[in-house]
Protein backbone atom coordinates (compact mmCIF):
# COMPACT_ATOMS: atom_id res chain seq x y z
CA UNK A 1 0.00 0.00 0.00
CA UNK A 2 1.33 3.68 -0.76
CA UNK A 3 1.18 6.77 2.02
CA UNK A 4 -0.44 9.24 1.04
CA UNK A 5 1.34 11.29 -1.74
CA UNK A 6 3.45 8.63 -2.75
CA UNK A 7 3.37 7.46 -7.07
CA UNK A 8 1.94 4.11 -7.63
CA UNK A 9 4.36 2.10 -9.75
CA UNK A 10 3.43 -0.94 -11.59
CA UNK A 11 1.68 -3.37 -9.63
CA UNK A 12 2.79 -7.13 -9.25
CA UNK A 13 -0.71 -9.03 -10.10
CA UNK A 14 -1.91 -10.54 -6.98
CA UNK A 15 -0.97 -14.31 -6.70
CA UNK A 16 -4.54 -17.02 -7.38
CA UNK A 17 -5.54 -18.64 -4.55
CA UNK A 18 -5.50 -22.82 -4.23
CA UNK A 19 -9.38 -23.85 -4.26
CA UNK A 20 -10.43 -23.55 -0.99
CA UNK A 21 -7.05 -21.13 -0.23
CA UNK A 22 -7.06 -17.67 0.69
CA UNK A 23 -3.93 -15.71 0.30
CA UNK A 24 -3.45 -12.91 2.94
CA UNK A 25 -0.95 -10.15 2.59
CA UNK A 26 -1.62 -6.85 1.80
CA UNK A 27 -2.78 -5.08 -1.41
CA UNK A 28 0.30 -4.04 -3.40
CA UNK A 29 -1.30 -0.90 -4.76
CA UNK A 30 -3.59 1.59 -3.82
CA UNK A 31 -7.11 0.50 -5.40
CA UNK A 32 -6.16 -2.88 -5.94
CA UNK A 33 -7.73 -5.89 -4.11
CA UNK A 34 -6.09 -9.33 -3.83
CA UNK A 35 -7.08 -12.30 -6.53
CA UNK A 36 -8.46 -14.99 -5.61
CA UNK A 37 -7.49 -16.94 -9.05
CA UNK A 38 -10.78 -17.09 -10.59
CA UNK A 39 -11.13 -13.84 -12.32
CA UNK A 40 -13.01 -12.40 -8.60
CA UNK A 41 -11.31 -9.67 -6.92
CA UNK A 42 -12.38 -9.57 -2.94
CA UNK A 43 -13.00 -6.66 -0.84
CA UNK A 44 -10.40 -5.38 1.28
CA UNK A 45 -10.29 -6.97 4.80
CA UNK A 46 -10.15 -5.30 8.17
CA UNK A 47 -6.84 -6.23 10.03
CA UNK A 48 -7.49 -8.34 13.03
CA UNK A 49 -4.65 -7.69 15.54
CA UNK A 50 -4.16 -4.03 14.93
CA UNK A 51 -2.79 -1.84 12.36
CA UNK A 52 0.27 -3.20 11.06
CA UNK A 53 3.17 -1.24 9.47
CA UNK A 54 2.02 -0.21 6.12
CA UNK A 55 5.15 -0.47 3.33
CA UNK A 56 6.36 2.94 2.34
CA UNK A 57 7.42 3.71 -1.04
CA UNK A 58 10.88 5.81 -1.60
CA UNK A 59 10.27 9.22 -2.65
CA UNK A 60 10.23 10.63 -6.28
CA UNK A 61 9.36 7.39 -7.66
CA UNK A 62 8.36 4.04 -7.71
CA UNK A 63 10.44 1.25 -6.44
CA UNK A 64 12.26 -1.06 -8.63
CA UNK A 65 12.10 -4.74 -8.34
CA UNK A 66 14.36 -7.20 -9.88
CA UNK A 67 17.89 -7.30 -10.72
CA UNK A 68 18.19 -3.56 -10.97
CA UNK A 69 16.86 -2.65 -7.18
CA UNK A 70 19.52 -1.13 -5.43
CA UNK A 71 19.55 -3.34 -2.60
CA UNK A 72 19.38 -6.46 -4.68
CA UNK A 73 22.58 -5.20 -5.97
CA UNK A 74 24.06 -4.60 -2.86
CA UNK A 75 22.98 -8.27 -1.31
CA UNK A 76 24.24 -10.26 -4.34
CA UNK A 77 27.40 -8.35 -3.64
CA UNK A 78 27.85 -9.48 -0.28
CA UNK A 79 28.16 -13.44 -1.84
CA UNK A 80 31.73 -14.46 -1.14
CA UNK A 81 34.33 -16.78 -2.62
CA UNK A 82 34.31 -17.86 1.16
CA UNK A 83 30.57 -18.71 1.08
CA UNK A 84 31.39 -20.37 -2.35
CA UNK A 85 33.98 -22.67 -1.14
CA UNK A 86 31.34 -23.68 1.85
CA UNK A 87 28.97 -24.25 -0.53
CA UNK A 88 30.99 -26.27 -2.66
CA UNK A 89 32.53 -28.42 0.20
CA UNK A 90 28.91 -28.75 1.73
CA UNK A 91 27.10 -30.20 -1.31
CA UNK A 92 30.26 -32.34 -1.96
CA UNK A 93 30.21 -33.90 1.40
CA UNK A 94 25.90 -34.27 1.19
CA UNK A 95 25.53 -36.54 -1.57
CA UNK A 96 28.58 -38.75 -0.60
CA UNK A 97 26.91 -39.34 2.70
CA UNK A 98 23.94 -40.06 0.93
CA UNK A 99 25.10 -42.68 -1.81
CA UNK A 100 26.75 -44.22 1.68
CA UNK A 101 23.64 -44.58 3.30
CA UNK A 102 21.27 -45.22 0.86
CA UNK A 103 23.72 -48.28 -0.25
CA UNK A 104 23.32 -49.11 3.55
CA UNK A 105 19.97 -48.80 3.79
CA UNK A 106 18.59 -51.17 0.58
CA UNK A 107 21.11 -53.96 2.38
CA UNK A 108 19.32 -53.63 5.69
CA UNK A 109 15.60 -53.71 4.40
CA UNK A 110 13.13 -56.52 4.04
CA UNK A 111 9.76 -56.89 2.62
CA UNK A 112 8.15 -56.71 5.99
CA UNK A 113 9.43 -53.07 6.74
CA UNK A 114 7.25 -52.21 3.67
CA UNK A 115 3.99 -50.67 5.54
CA UNK A 116 6.47 -48.89 8.40
CA UNK A 117 8.46 -47.46 5.64
CA UNK A 118 5.35 -45.89 3.65
CA UNK A 119 4.74 -44.67 6.26
CA UNK A 120 8.24 -43.33 7.24
CA UNK A 121 8.78 -41.57 3.96
CA UNK A 122 5.11 -39.99 4.34
CA UNK A 123 6.17 -38.13 7.76
CA UNK A 124 9.42 -37.35 6.84
CA UNK A 125 8.02 -35.12 3.77
CA UNK A 126 5.19 -33.77 6.22
CA UNK A 127 8.44 -33.17 8.40
CA UNK A 128 10.28 -31.84 5.96
CA UNK A 129 7.48 -29.48 4.58
CA UNK A 130 6.90 -28.07 7.94
CA UNK A 131 10.93 -27.09 8.84
CA UNK A 132 11.30 -25.31 5.57
CA UNK A 133 8.46 -23.50 6.89
CA UNK A 134 9.77 -22.82 10.27
CA UNK A 135 13.32 -22.09 8.98
CA UNK A 136 11.77 -19.95 6.08
CA UNK A 137 9.49 -18.24 8.53
CA UNK A 138 12.72 -17.46 10.72
CA UNK A 139 15.05 -16.13 8.28
CA UNK A 140 12.47 -13.59 6.28
CA UNK A 141 10.90 -12.63 9.13
CA UNK A 142 13.75 -11.85 11.93
CA UNK A 143 17.42 -11.25 12.05
CA UNK A 144 19.87 -8.91 10.08
CA UNK A 145 22.26 -9.30 7.23
CA UNK A 146 24.84 -7.31 9.94
CA UNK A 147 24.37 -10.49 12.44
CA UNK A 148 27.96 -12.49 12.37
CA UNK A 149 28.83 -14.81 10.38
CA UNK A 150 24.99 -16.10 9.76
CA UNK A 151 23.68 -12.46 8.93
CA UNK A 152 25.19 -12.53 5.13
CA UNK A 153 25.67 -15.99 5.07
CA UNK A 154 22.03 -17.39 5.26
CA UNK A 155 19.98 -14.58 5.91
CA UNK A 156 20.97 -12.69 3.14
CA UNK A 157 19.84 -14.66 0.44
CA UNK A 158 16.44 -14.76 1.70
CA UNK A 159 16.59 -10.59 1.68
CA UNK A 160 17.49 -10.82 -1.67
CA UNK A 161 14.74 -13.47 -2.39
CA UNK A 162 12.19 -11.15 -1.48
CA UNK A 163 13.33 -7.90 -3.78
CA UNK A 164 14.56 -10.22 -6.82
CA UNK A 165 12.54 -13.30 -6.77
CA UNK A 166 14.12 -14.57 -10.06
CA UNK A 167 17.48 -14.56 -8.86
CA UNK A 168 16.99 -17.86 -7.37
CA UNK A 169 16.93 -18.70 -11.29
CA UNK A 170 19.91 -17.60 -12.16
CA UNK A 171 21.85 -19.34 -9.27
CA UNK A 172 23.96 -22.32 -10.19
CA UNK A 173 23.04 -25.83 -8.42
CA UNK A 174 25.94 -25.38 -5.74
CA UNK A 175 24.64 -21.79 -4.86
CA UNK A 176 21.12 -22.78 -4.97
CA UNK A 177 21.34 -25.64 -2.78
CA UNK A 178 24.90 -25.78 -0.81
CA UNK A 179 23.09 -23.85 2.75
CA UNK A 180 20.56 -27.40 2.34
CA UNK A 181 23.11 -29.60 1.91
CA UNK A 182 25.20 -27.72 4.81
CA UNK A 183 22.30 -28.32 6.87
CA UNK A 184 21.88 -32.27 6.65
CA UNK A 185 25.48 -33.24 7.30
CA UNK A 186 24.63 -33.74 10.94
CA UNK A 187 22.16 -36.59 10.63
CA UNK A 188 23.70 -37.79 7.10
CA UNK A 189 27.25 -38.38 9.16
CA UNK A 190 25.45 -39.62 12.42
CA UNK A 191 23.46 -42.43 10.14
CA UNK A 192 26.79 -43.59 8.50
CA UNK A 193 28.17 -43.80 11.98
CA UNK A 194 25.44 -46.08 13.10
CA UNK A 195 25.98 -48.77 9.51
CA UNK A 196 29.97 -48.45 10.53
CA UNK A 197 29.47 -49.40 14.40
CA UNK A 198 25.89 -51.02 14.96
CA UNK A 199 25.75 -54.37 15.12
CA UNK A 200 23.37 -55.85 11.66
CA UNK A 201 20.43 -56.67 14.06
CA UNK A 202 20.05 -53.50 15.13
CA UNK A 203 19.73 -51.80 12.65
CA UNK A 204 17.71 -54.40 10.84
CA UNK A 205 15.14 -53.28 13.85
CA UNK A 206 15.65 -49.68 13.29
CA UNK A 207 15.74 -49.25 9.45
CA UNK A 208 11.72 -48.23 9.42
CA UNK A 209 13.26 -45.38 11.72
CA UNK A 210 16.30 -44.64 9.58
CA UNK A 211 14.21 -44.21 6.31
CA UNK A 212 12.07 -41.64 7.85
CA UNK A 213 15.32 -39.92 8.57
CA UNK A 214 16.70 -40.79 5.43
CA UNK A 215 13.09 -39.45 3.86
CA UNK A 216 13.02 -36.18 5.90
CA UNK A 217 17.00 -35.51 5.21
CA UNK A 218 16.62 -36.09 1.35
CA UNK A 219 13.89 -33.45 1.47
CA UNK A 220 15.25 -30.91 3.09
CA UNK A 221 18.17 -30.98 0.65
CA UNK A 222 16.24 -30.70 -2.16
CA UNK A 223 14.01 -28.13 -0.77
CA UNK A 224 15.70 -25.50 -2.51
CA UNK A 225 15.95 -26.84 -5.74
CA UNK A 226 12.16 -27.46 -5.71
CA UNK A 227 11.91 -24.00 -4.21
CA UNK A 228 14.08 -22.74 -7.65
CA UNK A 229 11.60 -25.09 -9.72
CA UNK A 230 8.32 -22.64 -8.31
CA UNK A 231 9.82 -19.67 -9.60
CA UNK A 232 10.99 -20.82 -13.03
CA UNK A 233 8.56 -20.59 -15.91
CA UNK A 234 10.42 -21.71 -19.04
CA UNK A 235 12.05 -24.37 -19.69
CA UNK A 236 11.60 -26.99 -16.71
CA UNK A 237 11.14 -31.09 -17.04
CA UNK A 238 8.31 -32.20 -17.98
CA UNK A 239 8.31 -34.66 -14.42
CA UNK A 240 9.16 -31.76 -12.36
CA UNK A 241 5.99 -29.85 -14.11
CA UNK A 242 3.82 -33.52 -12.98
CA UNK A 243 5.05 -33.40 -10.05
CA UNK A 244 3.61 -29.46 -9.60
CA UNK A 245 0.68 -29.88 -11.40
CA UNK A 246 -0.08 -32.95 -9.04
CA UNK A 247 0.92 -30.88 -5.71
CA UNK A 248 3.98 -33.41 -5.02
CA UNK A 249 6.46 -30.68 -5.07
CA UNK A 250 5.73 -26.94 -4.45
CA UNK A 251 3.27 -25.68 -7.22
CA UNK A 252 4.54 -22.42 -8.64
CA UNK A 253 0.40 -20.47 -7.97
CA UNK A 254 0.86 -21.56 -5.09
CA UNK A 255 4.08 -20.37 -3.90
CA UNK A 256 2.71 -16.97 -5.23
CA UNK A 257 0.93 -16.27 -2.60
CA UNK A 258 3.67 -16.05 -0.59
CA UNK A 259 5.09 -13.67 -2.62
CA UNK A 260 2.37 -10.92 -2.05
CA UNK A 261 3.93 -8.20 0.17
CA UNK A 262 4.76 -8.46 2.84
CA UNK A 263 5.72 -12.24 2.86
CA UNK A 264 3.64 -13.18 5.91
CA UNK A 265 2.24 -16.41 5.05
CA UNK A 266 2.85 -19.24 3.19
CA UNK A 267 6.13 -20.34 4.12
CA UNK A 268 6.49 -23.90 3.57
CA UNK A 269 8.47 -24.48 0.50
CA UNK A 270 8.73 -28.40 0.16
CA UNK A 271 5.48 -29.77 -0.43
CA UNK A 272 3.73 -26.59 0.51
CA UNK A 273 1.25 -29.01 2.07
CA UNK A 274 0.99 -27.71 5.56
CA UNK A 275 0.63 -23.91 4.02
CA UNK A 276 -3.55 -23.83 4.02
CA UNK A 277 -3.83 -25.22 7.30
CA UNK A 278 -1.46 -23.55 9.20
CA UNK A 279 -2.57 -20.38 8.06
CA UNK A 280 -5.77 -21.68 8.60
CA UNK A 281 -4.89 -21.69 12.78
CA UNK A 282 -2.84 -17.99 12.52
CA UNK A 283 0.42 -20.02 13.43
CA UNK A 284 2.85 -17.81 12.19
CA UNK A 285 1.02 -14.77 13.60
CA UNK A 286 0.64 -16.48 16.61
CA UNK A 287 4.44 -17.01 16.92
CA UNK A 288 4.77 -13.33 15.62
CA UNK A 289 2.79 -11.79 18.50
CA UNK A 290 5.04 -14.03 21.24
CA UNK A 291 8.14 -13.32 19.66
CA UNK A 292 7.09 -9.39 19.60
CA UNK A 293 5.69 -9.34 23.10
CA UNK A 294 8.66 -10.56 24.37
CA UNK A 295 11.71 -8.73 22.67
CA UNK A 296 10.01 -5.70 21.42
CA UNK A 297 11.15 -6.39 17.69
CA UNK A 298 8.74 -6.04 14.91
CA UNK A 299 8.61 -9.01 12.52
CA UNK A 300 10.20 -8.30 9.25
CA UNK A 301 11.91 -5.12 9.99
CA UNK A 302 14.97 -5.80 8.12
CA UNK A 303 13.30 -7.48 5.39
CA UNK A 304 11.22 -3.96 4.81
CA UNK A 305 14.56 -1.69 4.97
CA UNK A 306 16.39 -3.52 1.99
CA UNK A 307 13.16 -3.30 0.19
CA UNK A 308 13.03 0.32 0.82
CA UNK A 309 16.77 0.77 -0.17
CA UNK A 310 16.87 3.32 -3.19
CA UNK A 311 20.46 3.62 -3.81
Amino acid sequence: MLPPGASAGPARPAPPAAPGERPRGRDMAAGTSTGTGTGTGTAPQSLQHGEREQEAEPEGGSRRWGAQHAGARELAELYSPGKRLQEWISVILCFSLICFNFYNLLFYLRLEHTPSIIVGIFAGVITADFLSGLFHWGADTWGSVELPIVGKAFIRPFREHHIDPTAITRHDFIETNGDNCFMTLVPLANMAYKFVSFSPEALYETCPWECYVFALIIFITMTNQIHKWSHTYFGLPRWVIFLQDWHIILPRKHHRIHHVSPHETYFCITTGWLNYPLEKIGFWRCLENIIQGLTGEKPRADDMKWAQKIK
